[in-house]
């Protein structure tokens, strides 16, 4: 597979480990992000973005791939004018991500939805090397509330001057590196939209797509249910429950919580029961 051929280059065993490995590891210092891959040119990661009272998200979560990898196709890009001119010729609306990107990432976004907590939003970052001191960078994030499944797309092949892989975005994929130079846009089912808490926690430039499982797994794909509508079925379930108070002692031990914090979140959790 020949993924570097469209615009990201992945490391030989980049697909190994996100396809047939689950290790969880844990950045340095204060950061508060948890990755399941964690490579130079690529990470995707958990990263805790909760802000007191603010709604909690319907994690963790059961999304699979194929359901992820319809949420990307329903992504759109045409170049701006000034990437025209630079490019030469006219500019084709054409899919944002490749058919070999999409399964790239899809498998490991899945896998981290199913292990974030409800106060982690799922990042990703990937970066390509094209020649002559440049970078160009793709990240962005992923969250389930209800039925919504909310992806933001903070830097879509942003080029950026640098001799490795750039850290900063990589440790930061919710921080936008500047305005892009393509126009994205969604796909019914797919929505785009100005929401608040992308506003309050991120750019309000930054695009926003809100895709309704509910919809979707019922009317417009039913071959993908049951598995498409499990996104947080089961959240009341024992099972669930003793995942989310592990998780919750897992972001205590870290010390991304504070012990008032991680006291609160418990009894809520045993409130469910």
């Amino acid at each position: 597979m020949n993924v570097s051929k469209h615009f990201f280059h992945m490391p030989p065993m980049l697909f190994a480990i996100i396809i047939g490995c689950e290790t969880i590891s844990y950045s340095s210092g204060l950061s508060s992000t948890r990755y399941l891959v964690n490579e130079p040119e690529m990470t995707v990661g958990m990263e805790v973005t909760y802000r007191d009272g603010s709604p909690e998200y319907s994690h963790p979560a059961a999304i699979n791939p194929e359901l992820l990898d319809q949420v990307l196709h329903h992504i759109e890009v045409q170049p701006s004018s000034l990437l025209e001119r630079i490019a030469g010729g006219s500019a084709t609306i054409q899919q944002a991500f490749s058919a070999e990107q999409r399964s790239v990432l899809c498998n490991a976004l899945s896998k981290a939805l199913n292990l974030a907590t409800s106060l982690e939003t799922v990042t990703f970052y990937w970066a390509t090397p094209r020649g002559n001191g440049l970078w160009e960078i793709t990240s962005g994030g992923l969250y389930l509330q209800e039925d919504d499944l909310h992806m933001l797309l903070t830097n879509y092949r942003q080029t950026v001057p640098a001799k490795n892989p750039p850290q900063n975005p990589r440790k930061h994929p919710l921080s936008p590196l500047g305005e892009s130079l393509h126009s994205l846009r969604a796909i019914d089912p797919l929505r785009q939209l100005s929401h608040s808490l992308a506003t309050e926690l991120w750019s309000p430039q930054t695009p926003h797509f809100i895709f309704p499982l509910k919809t979707w797994s019922t009317g417009q794909n039913p071959s993908h249910s049951p598995e498409v509508s499990a996104s947080h079925t089961s959240g009341g379930s024992r099972e669930s429950i003793k995942q989310r108070l592990k998780n919750l002692e897992d972001l205590r031990k870290e010390g991304l919580l504070t012990e008032k914090e991680y006291q609160q979140k418990r009894q809520e959790i045993f409130e469910e029961l």
